[in-house]
């Protein structure tokens, strides 16, 4: 599978693979590896103001730009891993109205019933 991602796309997909209920330390590692093959380098982050925020009650946050956000990288998947993006994407649990500008290019990209 291969997906154009651009970084409010490759950041929230980190963010879903999060929620992932991982079986196992091969699985969990895979899920590792996928999300350190979107993320953003040093330079994207800064391009688009990308920081870490703590809440009060422990819980950290991801903020940027979004108007800085626009280069779409392509991201190559084996069969393994696209079914682990797709299961994952299927899976979460939460999907927002405001979700919608990074979340419909993203969904349109994946393989139909995988």
């Amino acid at each position: 599978m291969i997906l154009n991602l651009d970084c409010a796309q490759r950041i929230n997909l980190i963010a879903v693979l999060d929620t992932v209920e991982c079986q196992g330390r091969r699985e969990g590692f895979a899920i590792c590896k996928i999300q350190e093959q979107l993320d953003l380098n040093e330079e994207e982050k800064l391009a688009i103001g990308y920081k870490k925020e703590r809440a009060p009650d422990g819980r950290e946050y991801v903020m940027w730009n979004v108007s800085g956000d626009g280069n779409l990288l392509e991201f190559k998947f084996n069969e393994d891993d696209s079914k682990r993006i797709t299961n994952a994407i299927d899976n979460y649990k939460v999907i927002l109205a405001r979700d919608k500008s990074w979340w419909v290019p993203l969904v349109t990209q994946l393989p139909e019933g995988a």
